[in-house]
């Protein structure tokens, strides 16, 4: 699953929510599978940190000196 997916999932598990018709068993129901798509979307959001960081590094490897510092 994305994290658009995901991000998808919880705005219609809050629409439902907001419905005046729902049940408290239906409201937990959604409430625990918000709890997944949460987690879902937090784990995906600390794995892209993490290729951010790998990313980063290996851009700071290739810049050795500032390009103000390059002599054309």
């Amino acid at each position: 699953m994305t994290f658009e997916e995901a991000i998808e999932k919880l705005s219609e598990i809050k629409d439902k929510l907001e419905s005046p018709d729902i049940t408290l068993d239906e409201s937990l129901k959604l409430y625990k599978e918000s709890v997944e798509y949460t987690k879902t979307c937090l784990e995906l959001l600390k794995s892209t940190d993490g290729k951010i960081a790998v990313i980063k590094s290996e851009l700071d490897k290739l810049i050795e000196k500032p390009l103000n510092d390059i002599e054309g």
